[in-house]
């Protein structure tokens, strides 16, 4: 039901999940939804040391959903089946009014400036590193704009994650910093919401401006 109410809003992204995993049991039957668990494929509870789990921790990191691809995914959905006692928000930081907030002079420095976005460097700063040189190349680094403009609000919006590697056509340390500074800037209480899960919630959010 999900999957055929999910492309009403158009074609569906191939889950990262399953090409990050081939090799491992899945729980899911189709490649088109995620299964943010703690279960392996025989609903045990992952080992600490497992590879998925490892890989999984990168998404407590703060992201927009795959924009480590070419084209980026529209839309996100989650459906919460289990959920915990307690903990496990999800957080959303609007990258619109973040944008909107900064001074003058850092949105003069940041428009125009390009960032190379890679699921391999959010993984690796936990270093979670082990992937086959299948899995690396089913998923390379695309270049992606630090500013965009929403399709529909014709809002600018900050485009950033920990997906983002660096700065392209800036030495490296320096581009991270800024990608860091960013981060800092758009993730501060007043920029964010907290999703507090309740069995069956359904939550769908624009990836092009959280």
């Amino acid at each position: 039901q999900q999957i055929a109410f999910a492309r009403h809003f158009g074609p569906i992204h191939s889950s990262a999940q399953r090409a990050r995993h081939k090799s491992i049991k899945h729980r899911l039957a189709s490649d088109e939804i995620a299964d943010i668990s703690n279960l392996d494929g025989d609903n045990k509870v992952m080992d600490q040391t497992a590879r998925r789990r490892l890989d999984g921790l990168a998404n407590r990191l703060w992201h927009t959903d795959a924009s480590f691809r070419a084209v980026p995914g529209a839309l996100s959905m989650l459906y919460a089946h289990v959920v915990p006692e307690e903990g496990g928000d999800t957080e959303f930081a609007d990258l619109r009014a973040a944008y909107d907030a900064l001074p003058d002079a850092r949105k003069a420095e940041i428009d125009g400036l390009i960032a190379e976005h890679s699921i391999w460097h959010s993984r690796g700063q936990l270093d979670v590193t082990k992937y086959s040189p299948e899995e690396l190349a089913s998923l390379p680094p695309v270049p992606q704009r630090v500013v965009r403009t929403h399709p529909g609000s014709r809002r600018k919006t900050l485009y950033i994650a920990s997906h983002a590697s660096h700065i392209v056509g800036m030495p490296v340390p320096d581009g991270r910093l800024l990608l860091l500074d960013l981060i800092e800037h758009a993730t501060q209480p007043r920029f964010v919401h907290a999703h507090r899960w309740r069995r069956g919630d359904l939550v769908i959010w624009d990836n092009r401006c959280v």
